[in-house]
């Protein structure tokens, strides 16, 4: 009885506020049926393509996270190549010096050689040349000799002078080949 009292005391405020009951109960069954359609037809929709979605940014994740592990290989492969390569090149670029410089040894060798060879041949050339000009020099110096003597003879000279100079001339022929040597 006292919750009787006490429910009958109390005044419904609902209709204070502007509320219909039968306008509550049916926004409310046209709130279901509203909720119910799009639960079925749109929710479930764009469930399905967010969960698409997310299927394809998990794979897309995996793809970039697979792509990125074959590239720092490929980068890796690409530095062992790079080594590779580098120490190729020093190795080339050292037999090459060390080919270089045994060239270099031998051309000074042979330049040395041909240097001593063409100073040699020089020096005997040079010697036959001297020896060429010395009996030059004294087919000339006899030349000479008979000459001034052709012209000393026509000279009034005496026989005795005459004798002396050719003498004289005779003489000095024959000690100038044994002085030079």
């Amino acid at each position: 009885m006292t919750t009787l009292f006490i429910l009958a005391t109390i005044e419904n405020p609902l209709p204070k506020f502007g509320v219909n009951w039968y306008d509550l109960i049916s926004q409310a069954i046209a709130f279901l049926i509203i909720a119910w359609i799009l639960n079925k037809f749109v929710f479930k929709t764009v469930m399905k393509t967010v969960a698409d979605r997310r299927k394809e940014a998990e794979e897309a994740a995996a793809h970039n996270e697979r792509i990125r592990h074959e590239l720092q290989a490929a980068e890796e492969a690409r530095r062992g190549v790079l080594h590779k390569a580098q120490e190729q090149a020093d190795k080339v670029v050292s037999e090459a010096k060390a080919n270089v410089a045994e060239l270099l040894e031998q051309e000074k060798i042979r330049c040395e050689l041909l240097g001593n060879e063409m100073l040699t041949k020089a020096r005997e050339d040079a010697l036959l040349d001297q020896a060429r000009l010395k009996t030059e020099l004294r087919a000339e110096l006899a030349t000479m000799i008979v000459s001034l003597t052709a012209k000393l003879a026509q000279m009034n000279l005496t026989a005795a002078d005459r004798d002396r100079l050719l003498q004289a001339a005779i003489k000095e022929i024959a000690v100038e080949p044994s002085q030079e040597k």
